[in-house]
């Protein structure tokens, strides 16, 4: 009976462990599975590659190089090379990577949606671009790492963008017209488009040329104002006109510094969304009109170098939707320079220094 009872035991243990290992067996044989489909599922470019040397989404796998002049059309697709690497993006979901360096060209998404883009400290000679094609808005874009545009920045008509780092800089040589910047504007039917750090170094005046440059940053849209801007970060260093005008609603902005403005000219210079004839010509630091349920955390505005006409304008508005500004500090005062207030502004400062 005692033997019976060992083999009884020993066989159980042995069901149990045989079981046990089909299990196991079949968890990996499940494993790998699913693995394959993962490798299965990885999009092949090879119809795309023209230097295999660099990975899957790096653009010059598919013959975009910083710092060199190459040919515009992509010899298998017969579009461009940008127009290809964006369509690679868009359909087949790949993340494009623009490695440091110098790229002489516009960087224009239009009327596309779902593109993700790392710059690793790229810099375009041209303007960077998001807008609509035909009524199709640019959608759900993503701009990671640090670019930089020598002629500025536009998005509009589009929605869902988000954006790390954008610096705008003015140098005739690495602009591709070879004119200074145009700032930064962010234009009608734009919403929901989140900037964390947004530096603008110039904003270029002086002959028609610079005809609808009006501030730095422009957040603007005559009929169709921009809904839900957020920025983290802005720093502008300096503006021939205006420093920074918005218009629109639910916007939310942390700090802003405003070293320099009103220091160019306005030969040439059309008017401002939503603003009366004329007051264009009159540069202000910041310029908040038709604002609605808004908010600025910080703003600093040094007036030692600046030559425009008013700090502030607090232009219309709504007390029942306010604009609220957190801290108003001014550094370096300027007595001739003072802040203008509407009799009818939203504008609410809760702190002056």
């Amino acid at each position: 009976m005692k033997n019976f009872k060992h083999i009884l035991i020993l066989t159980v243990s042995c069901i149990f462990i045989i079981s046990c290992k089909n299990e196991k067996d079949k968890s990996t044989i499940e494993t790998i599975e699913e693995t394959s489909k993962e490798v299965a599922s990885v999009f092949d470019d090879s119809k795309y590659i023209l230097n295999n040397k660099f990975p899957l989404g790096d653009v010059r796998r598919y013959g975009i190089y910083p710092d060199s002049i190459h040919p515009t059309t992509h010899p298998y697709t017969k579009n461009t090379r940008l127009t290809t690497v964006l369509d690679l993006s868009e359909n087949h979901g790949v993340e494009l990577t623009f490695p440091k360096g110098y790229y002489k060209k516009n960087l224009v998404i239009k009327g596309r949606k779902n593109i993700n883009i790392n710059f690793e400290n790229a810099e375009f000679a041209g303007m960077i671009q998001v807008y609509e094609n035909d009524s199709i808005p640019s959608e759900n874009i993503v701009f990671k790492g640090n670019v930089v545009s020598y002629a500025g920045f536009l998005v509009r008509k589009s929605h869902d963008l988000e954006i790390e780092n954008l610096s705008i800089k003015s140098n005739l040589e690495k602009n591709i017209y070879g004119l200074r910047s145009k700032g930064a504007i962010v234009d009608a039917g734009s919403e929901d488009i989140k900037i964390n750090k947004l530096v603008i170094e110039d904003l270029g005046s002086g002959s028609d040329k610079y005809k609808f440059n009006g501030a730095a940053l422009s957040i603007q849209g005559w009929n169709n104002n921009p809904v839900n801007v957020q920025i983290k970060d802005i720093h502008i260093l300096s503006s021939d006109r205006h420093g920074m005008y918005i218009t629109g609603k639910d916007h939310l902005i942390g700090n802003v510094v405003i070293d320099k403005f009103g220091v160019g000219s306005s030969k040439g210079m059309s008017g401002m969304q939503d603003a009366d004839k004329g007051e264009e010509k009159e540069f202000k630091a910041l310029w908040v009109n038709r604002c609605y349920n808004s908010f600025i955390e910080n703003i600093t505005i040094n007036e030692k170098d600046s030559k425009g006409k008013y700090t502030a304008y607090f232009d219309q508005g709504s007390k029942t939707k306010p604009f609220t500004i957190g801290t108003f500090k001014v550094i370096n005062d300027n007595p001739s320079i003072s802040v203008l207030k509407a009799p009818n502004t939203g504008v609410i400062v809760e702190i002056e220094e």
